[in-house]
């Protein structure tokens, strides 16, 4: 059935919008893969299409330098990123069955987003619609190939020539240039009218950005639709667009927190039974360092819950000034819309992201918040008890302190009084060592000068008794002769000095005992 249809001056208009900044890593700090939506144009789309300048495209940006990315200056809130400042024509390509394709990029900087119109298109050739494979090899041009970020939306063009249907062609179009390339496919959303001419909308509906295919399909009926669709249009379709695409991507992040809030408040809720299971723990020593462990573990969990918190608040705000900013751009784009035309499906989206989007998160926060101050009073009940064992153990410890120190003072005294009894016994034994050898000594000298005594008394003897006899001494023992007076003199001196001697011992020991 597609053969039968009949189209012309089609055309396939890409609008990647990919994070240039994150705001989780810090203000204005580049996003992770902040050059992916450049290079995949080029590796993914260039290499495909055959287009020299797309394949080289890195070259001809401001934010990339040496073929390395380097973050741009930048100048305002909306800024074209060529060096020229212009948009990039792509020279004719040659495709199969005698086509000539056309096309352009402009890359830019929109805030904190980076985005591009890439435009391709026939010369002004009647075509089927099987043609329309040929504008996206491969599905090059599809979500999960380019990888924006944030999302894109594919415009696809065509002027009809036969046709017995505009929504049942809008669905052949889409379905040519999707060749079954995406999956799931996005289906049929709403229809309006653009500048005179019917426009289809079609989404997969999938929360994730980077696997949401979000499709308008704009069938010329009105003889005027591409005058009136001028450098001013597409300036507002490409903020409108814009936004869009940062409110899906913002309320996708949005669930993602939500979701691990809920997760760290559950983990926190199990904590409870420990905290009662720890109240009741006798040492004193374990409840404190298990309440210790306790709130590091909560305070943690808490910290983490409050982030979710924050960013769930951030992305409610992003949705909300985006949501004016999708407002005003869809004013300027109804200003210059015919009387005739319908943009309810654009102003449909509009509604969701007031009514669903920012009411959900509000709803989010409001169920969220209860539990922060929960959370908050357990760990001030926590840290509370906490320093109360802290003083309790501090008191403990001081007390174990002051014993330690009063059995040390003790066994210090012990030891020191052990020391002097030490010192006092040895003492004792060197007096008595002394006392002895003083003994020894006297006695000594007490033996020497009775020996001398007795033998200086008993030779004073001698001599005297020597000068008394004059009779000569036998030599010859003859025992019937008297003992010689000689003999008589050394005995008697020997008996004389002794006894003298042993008198003045015996009055030396006396006077010693005396006067001791």
């Amino acid at each position: 059935m597609n053969e039968e249809y009949k189209i012309r001056k089609s055309s396939v208009t890409v609008y990647p919008f990919h994070l240039r900044d994150d705001f989780d890593l810090g203000f204005q700090s580049p996003a992770q893969n902040v050059s992916q939506l450049w290079d995949n144009l080029a590796d993914n789309v260039g290499n495909k299409l055959n287009i020299p300048e797309l394949e080289s495209l890195q070259n001809h940006l401001i934010c990339y330098e040496n073929g390395n990315y380097k973050q741009e200056k930048e100048k305002g809130n909306y800024q074209e990123l060529t060096k020229d400042g212009q948009t990039l024509k792509f020279q004719e390509i040659s495709l199969p069955d005698h086509l000539i394709l056309n096309g352009s990029i402009l890359p830019l900087r929109i805030h904190d987003t980076y985005a591009a119109d890439l435009t391709l298109s026939y010369q002004n050739l009647t075509v089927s619609l099987d043609k329309l494979k040929l504008l996206n090899p491969d599905g090059c041009l599809l979500p999960n190939q380019i990888q924006a970020s944030l999302g894109q939306t594919i415009l696809l063009y065509a002027e009809p020539v036969v046709y017995d249907d505009y929504r049942k062609l809008a669905d052949n179009c889409l379905k040519a240039f999707l060749q079954d390339k995406f999956q799931p496919a996005p289906k049929f959303v709403a229809e309006g009218k653009l500048f005179g001419s019917p426009i289809f909308e079609y989404d997969n509906r999938n929360i994730n950005p980077a696997d949401r295919c979000h499709v308008l399909v704009w069938l010329k009926r009105h003889p005027d639709t591409l005058n009136q669709a001028t450098a001013k249009f597409n300036y507002y379709l490409l903020n409108l667009l814009c936004s869009r695409a940062k409110i899906v991507f913002a309320y996708h992040k949005s669930r993602e927190w939500y979701e691990e809030a809920q997760g760290i408040a559950s983990d926190i809720e199990k904590q409870i039974p420990e905290f009662t299971r720890i109240e009741n723990e006798p040492n004193p020593e374990n409840r404190l360092s298990q309440l210790k462990e306790l709130l590091a573990r909560i305070r943690t969990k808490v910290f983490d819950y409050s982030r979710c918190l924050r960013n769930l608040s951030e992305y409610h705000n992003t949705i909300v000034n985006n949501t004016e900013n999708y407002k005003e751009a869809l004013a300027e784009i109804q200003s210059l819309t015919l009387e005739e035309d319908n943009l309810k499906f654009w102003q449909n989206f509009l509604d969701l992201a007031e009514n669903k989007y920012q009411q959900q998160i509000k709803a989010d926060l409001g169920y969220l918040f209860p539990s922060q101050e929960l959370f908050r009073e357990m760990i001030s009940t926590i840290r509370g008890m906490v320093e109360i064992e802290q003083v309790e153990s501090d008191r403990r410890w001081q007390e174990d302190e002051n014993r330690r120190e009063r059995e040390w003072q003790e066994n210090l005294a012990k030891q020191e009084a052990a020391e002097r009894e030490k010192e006092r016994q040895a003492e004792k034994q060197a007096e008595n060592r002394e006392q002895s050898e003083k003994e020894r000594e006297e006695k000594l000298q007490d033996l020497i000068f009775f020996f001398g005594t007795a033998v200086g008394a008993g030779g004073i003897f001698c001599s005297s008794y020597a000068l008394t006899t004059s009779i000569p001494i036998q030599w010859r023992p003859d025992f019937s002769l008297p003992i010689h007076p000689f003999i008589w003199s050394i005995f008697w001196s020997i008996v004389f000095g002794l006894a003298f001697g042993a008198l003045i011992w015996i009055i030396l020991v006396l006077l010693r005992k005396i006067f001791k």
